[in-house]
Parts: structure tokens; sequence; C-alpha cells
């Protein structure tokens, strides 16, 4: 015991000259010299209530700093991002009692101020169901619209070229984001049932009566085309699989298909689509299943 007793002082007493040690003991001399003549000013100048607003004035000054030097800062609104993968749905519950069921694939960025509730869509869809305030609408954005609503349920759907919304229950208002072919944004109300597309350009595509369970089927862990345009089925059944199906051929662009699908499942959807538009695989990886018309005979 006393051996290791001698080396601790030895150790110190090794550690006490040190460049770090004499600054750092410097420095604490200075700031509590700081100290002390900045309680005497405050004692001087202001008296004991003087003293009492100056500290909270430091307390507020620190407290500003720390929040900005985190990222966060006063009065800074945070965004949260959230995102699934491949092979996930989520359900998100937000704070006001709103609840978002997440797609796979997908990405939206949640921000909430006490004036409004806004949603971004990054990618992919979801399916919104709004707690009702008269006073904070709820607000879901994409790259080329806005949907507003008050309480009520709805999808929505982006890729690049399109956003799709169809609404469940309830009443919204979709507003075009104004691209370089228009001016003005647009403005379209929907009842239950109705599903609206919209351009990237922020014109309007269409507007038709749509099964509901159809738009849904997805948080069922199914696919149903129903009259679909061919590179719009290829966009819904390619986003859940990591293997790509590619059509070639321009004259087939603009035919239809109709099929229940099980997501993920693209060997059968690239069987179907074969028989059904009677083409044939050329090339196979795993990125892509090419599929071809086949020769006349």
């Amino acid at each position: 015991m006393k051996t290791t007793r001698d080396e601790l002082s030895t150790a110190l007493e090794a550690l006490r000259d040190r460049p770090i040690v004499s600054e750092s003991r410097d420095y604490a001399r200075r700031w509590a010299r700081a100290r002390a003549r900045a309680a005497s000013l405050r004692n001087l100048m202001f008296g004991p209530a003087g003293a009492i607003a100056a500290a909270c004035v430091t307390a507020y000054i620190v407290f500003a700093l720390v929040f900005e030097l985190a990222g966060v800062g006063i009065n800074r609104v945070a965004k949260n991002l959230i995102e699934t993968g491949i092979e996930e749905t989520r359900v998100v519950a937000l704070e006001d009692g709103s609840r978002i069921v997440l797609d796979r694939q997908s990405r939206l960025r949640v921000v909430f101020t006490p004036a409004a509730r806004d949603v971004e869509l990054l990618d992919g869809q979801a399916h919104f169901e709004v707690a009702k305030n008269p006073n904070r609408p709820f607000r879901v954005r994409t790259r080329s619209a806005e949907v507003v609503a008050v309480g009520t349920m709805f999808d929505v759907a982006t890729v690049p070229a399109r956003t799709t919304v169809t609404l469940i229950e309830g009443r919204v208002n979709v507003r075009t984001i104004s691209g370089p072919a228009q001016a003005e944004p647009k403005f379209e109300a929907l009842v239950p049932g109705q599903q609206l597309g919209i351009a990237s350009d922020g014109q309007f595509l269409d507007k038709r009566v749509v099964k509901i369970e159809n738009v849904t089927a997805w948080q069922r862990g199914t696919i149903i085309l129903d009259d679909m345009p061919l590179p719009e089925a290829l966009t819904a059944m390619n986003r859940y699989s990591v293997t790509q199906i590619v059509i070639r051929g321009p004259a087939l662009q603009s035919r239809r298909v109709s099929g229940v699908f099980r997501i993920g499942d693209v060997e059968t959807e690239a069987i179907a689509l074969e028989r059904y538009f009677n083409l044939r695989e050329t090339s196979r990886s795993e990125r892509a299943i090419v599929l071809e018309r086949q020769a006349s005979p």
C-alpha cells in the first residue's frame, strides 16, 4: 500500500508542471477574478434587482447559444424525416392524433407548428387519417401538388412524373404547384371515391371515380391493377422489388393491364405480363428482367 501511495505522489508531482495543467490553473484564476469583478459591478450599478436581471439575460444568452450550436436554435422548427425500406411499411402516430401509414420505399417529412400541420411526401405513397382541427389545417405537399384537409382520410402517391390523390372519407382541396407551363395554381375539390392525377408541371391529368379497396390494397400486401396504363402498372410493381421489370417496345406503352399480385412477387408479375402481351424474356439479372414482343412466326 505504501508503495502505491509513493508512486501516486511521484506521478502527481510530475504532472503538476505539465503545460496543460499550468494553463488550466491560470484560466481558473482568471475566470474567478472576472466573476468577482462582474459581481461587484452588478451590485454597484443595479443593486439586487439589477443582479437578478443580468443573471436572467446571461442565462438566456447561454441557452440560445447551446441550442444554436446543437443545430436546434430558438424558434426553429424541427423537421422529422421518416422513411421505409423495400420490405417494410410503417405506421406513424402524430402528436395531434393523426395517423400515417407509410408504404414501402417511401419518404416523408413532418413539420408541425402551432398554426399548421405540414407533411412533405418526398417519394412513394402514404395513407393519411387526419384528426379534425379547423383552426390548424393539415397539408400534404409533393413535387406538383398540395392537399389541404381538416379532418379526413386520403391516399397520396408520388413519382417523378405524377402525383395521385385519392379521397377515401371527408373532403380535401387539391392545389397545383405552379410549374413552367402555368402562371397560376389551379384548385380542385374531391369527394369520397374520387382520384385526381397531377403532372410534374402542375397540370391536372384526370379525375375519376375509383374503387377504394383497390387503392388501399397495398396496406394488405397486394397490388390491384384495374385497367391501368402499362407504364403506371410497371411503376407500381417495380417499387416493391430490387429486380425491375423492363418492357421494350414503344407500341406497348399505350396498352393497359389488369390483375391482382402479391407485393414483391416479381416472378409472377413477369410471367403474367409475358402471357398478357405475348412477350418473351430476353435477358435477366439481379437488377432487371427484360421482356420484349415475340416475333411473328
